[in-house]
C-alpha cells in the first residue's frame, strides 16, 4: 500500500473512533441537564445552549496555539493528548452531581480537544494534489460516520442503560482512537521542528490575505449558522414526537443528517477536484440554505427526519471544500498552525451559534431559530458570490 493510502486510512479510524464517542454524548446531553436538576423548560432551553456552546468556546481559544505546537514539535503527541484526555473527562462527567460540575468538565473538555485539525495538516503532507479534496472528503466521511453511529448508539443506549453508563461507552471509544494513535501512526521526523511560526505569525499571515481571510469569514458565519438550532434540536424533537423511546427518536434523526453527508461528501470532494471547491462551496451553501426554511413549518418528527437527509446532502460538500482552499494555500511548515486557527473561527461559530440559538428559543419558542439559520446561510452565499465576482482566485 502507498504511503499515503496507509496514513490515511489509520487517521480514517482514529477519526472514526474519536466522533463515535464524542457524538453519543449529543442526543441526551439536554435531558442529562434535566437529570442534574434543571426542571424549567426554558431554563433547560439555556442551559443546553451553554453547556453546549462552552466547550466549542475553550477549544476555539486553544485550538491556534494546539496547531502551532504540531507544527513545530510534531502532530502524534498532540493527538494522544487529545484522545486519551477527551476519555478521561467523559469518565469524570459521569460522576458530576450538578450542573455546575457539568459546566466545568465542558470547558475542561474544549480544551484538550481539536484533534482534526492537527490530523488533517498531517494527511495533507502525504495526499498528492489532485487528491486533496477526495481526501478531506474521505476524513469528513469518517467523521460523518461516527456522528450517524454515535447519536443512535447514546440515545438507544440511554434509554436502556441511563445516561452515565453511556458516558463510560464515550470514555472507551475515545480512549480507542488513542490507542491507534499510539500504535499506528509514524510521523516523519523531518517534518518536527521544521515549522517556527508561532501563534501571532500565523494570525499576521490569514490577515495578510484577502483569500484566506474570505476563507476565515465563510467558515466562522457557516458554522455559526449551522449551530443555531443545536441546543435545542432535541427538545424540539421530543416537542413533535409522541411516541415512546423518545430518546432513540432523537438518536435517528441526529443520525440521518450524518448518514446522507457521509454518503455524498467524498462525492463532492470529488467534484471540487474537478470543478474548483470554491464553486463547490457556494452551491453547497444555497442547498442548505434552502432545505433549513421547512423544517420550521413541519408538524411531525417524521418530516422532520426527510428534511434532515436533504440537509446532509447540503452540507456534505462545505467541510472538505474550505480545507481544501486552506491547504492550497499554506504550505506544509506552518498548515497546523494555519488550520488551527481556522477551525478555532469555525469552533467559535459554533460557540456563539448555540448561545443565541438556545436564548432565542426560551424567548420566542423552538422553531424561530430555523428561520433564521436559513436567512444566514443565504446571506453568505451572496457574499460568496460577490467575491468570487470580483476575484479571479477561485481556489
Amino acid at each position: 500500500m502507498e504511503p499515503w493510502k496507509k496514513t490515511l486510512l489509520i487517521a480514517l479510524t482514529i477519526v472514526f473512533f474519536q466522533s463515535i464517542g464524542m457524538s453519543m454524548l449529543m442526543p441526551f446531553l439536554p435531558l442529562f441537564i434535566k437529570e442534574l436538576g434543571v426542571v424549567s423548560e426554558k431554563a433547560q432551553a439555556s442551559w443546553s445552549g451553554v453547556i453546549f456552546g462552552v466547550s466549542y468556546l475553550s477549544l476555539a481559544l486553544m485550538s491556534p496555539f494546539w496547531g502551532s505546537l504540531g507544527d513545530r514539535y510534531g502532530r502524534k503527541p498532540l493527538i494522544l493528548r487529545t484522545t486519551f484526555g477527551v476519555a478521561c473527562i467523559a469518565l469524570m462527567m459521569s460522576w458530576a452531581t450538578n450542573i455546575y460540575q457539568l459546566l466545568a468538565l465542558r470547558i475542561l473538555q474544549g480544551i484538550l480537544g481539536g484533534v482534526m485539525p492537527i490530523l488533517i495538516a498531517l494527511v495533507s503532507i502525504r495526499l498528492p494534489k489532485e487528491k486533496m479534496g477526495q481526501g478531506m472528503g474521505m476524513l469528513q466521511a469518517a467523521l460523518l460516520a461516527g456522528t450517524i453511529v454515535g447519536p443512535f448508539i447514546g440515545g438507544a443506549l440511554s434509554d436502556l442503560m441511563g445516561f452515565r453508563n453511556v458516558l463510560l461507552v464515550i470514555a472507551s471509544s475515545t480512549s480507542l482512537a488513542g490507542i491507534i494513535t499510539l500504535f499506528f501512526i509514524h510521523e516523519d521526523k523531518r517534518l518536527q521542528g521544521a515549522a517556527s511560526a508561532n501563534v501571532a505569525s500565523n494570525i499576521r499571515f490569514v490577515m495578510s490575505s484577502s483569500y484566506l481571510r474570505m476563507v476565515a469569514m465563510t467558515g466562522f458565519a457557516i458554522q455559526f449558522s449551522l449551530f443555531v438550532v443545536e441546543p435545542i434540536f432535541p427538545l424540539y424533537i421530543v416537542s413533535l414526537y409522541r411516541g415512546g423511546n423518545a430518546s432513540t427518536m432523537v438518536g435517528l434523526i441526529f443520525s440521518v443528517a450524518g448518514f446522507f453527508t457521509m454518503l455524498f461528501v467524498s462525492y463532492w470532494g470529488k467534484r471540487g477536484d474537478i470543478k474548483g471547491h470554491a464553486h463547490i462551496l457556494m452551491q453547497c451553501v444555497l442547498i442548505t440554505a434552502i432545505t433549513y426554511l421547512p423544517q420550521a413549518l413541519v408538524s411531525t418528527a417524521y418530516q422532520l427526519l426527510i428534511l434532515r437527509a436533504m440537509i446532509g446532502f447540503g452540507v456534505a460538500g462545505i467541510m472538505p471544500s474550505t480545507q481544501s482552499m486552506i491547504i492550497k494555500n499554506t504550505s506544509d511548515g506552518q498548515r497546523g498552525g494555519v488550520l488551527g486557527i481556522m477551525y478555532s473561527l469555525n469552533i467559535m461559530g459554533q460557540a456563539i451559534g448555540p448561545l443565541i440559538g438556545g436564548g432565542l428559543a426560551s424567548i420566542v419558542g423552538y422553531r424561530t431559530p430555523f428561520v433564521l439559520t436559513s436567512l444566514l446561510l443565504i446571506g453568505v452565499f451572496f457574499y460568496l458570490k460577490n467575491y468570487f465576482k470580483k476575484s479571479v482566485h477561485s481556489g
